[in-house]
């Protein structure tokens, strides 16, 4: 994979100084591969975190889906409150669901998540969000609207992780968006 000469951001050295432009291995004069010497690791985790839902969660979640419907209701909107409804009935079994272990690689080209190819040339950077036992790499991509892309990891692998993917991304130190809050606070 050849580096782009108009990405966003250059490869800096553990040092903080810039490789020398000749000794790069995707240069003109050079048959080598640009990440031949960097190797391939995979491991297995979780694909999301499993949250545990007690009777009050339901309850709150049911509580708070016909109060926002009965307020629709009363505002003259039906289909908002028919679509609120379904909104809340479609969380509700979403949470429900148990979480199956993904088959993490992240190998020279990018990062595949149960065999699909996720390509390092679409994201800009990445960071580590730690959530308990599991933490996750979130890789941001240079598309605006296209999601960013979250890969699971139980806490002892998160070196080996993060200095394979650093040799590909530079690690951007990020705080959560909103909406992120907002579904780790709900425990969705």
């Amino acid at each position: 994979m050849e580096q782009n000469e108009n990405s966003p951001w250059k490869y800096k050295a553990d040092d903080g100084r810039e490789p020398d432009e000749s000794a790069r291995p995707d240069s003109k004069d050079s048959s080598n591969d640009s990440h031949s010497s960097h190797k391939s690791i995979a491991w297995e985790a979780p694909e999301f975190i499993d949250h545990p839902h007690g009777p009050g969660w339901y309850s709150a979640l049911a509580a708070s889906t016909a109060a926002l419907a009965a307020i629709a209701y009363l505002a003259k909107d039906i289909v908002a409150g028919v679509i609120i409804i379904a909104v809340g009935i479609i969380v509700g079994v979403f949470v429900r669901q148990k979480p199956t272990d993904a088959k993490y690689e992240i190998n020279p080209s990018g990062l595949s998540i149960n065999g699909k190819q996720y390509f390092f040339g679409n994201y800009k950077s990445f960071t580590i969000v730690s959530e308990g036992s599991l933490s996750s790499i979130n890789l941001f991509p240079l598309k605006r609207f296209t999601p960013p892309l979250s890969a699971y990891f139980k806490s002892g692998e998160e070196k080996r992780i993060v200095d394979t993917i650093g040799n590909y991304l530079p690690y951007e130190d990020r705080k959560l968006d909103s909406v992120d809050r907002l579904t780790r606070r709900l425990r969705l």
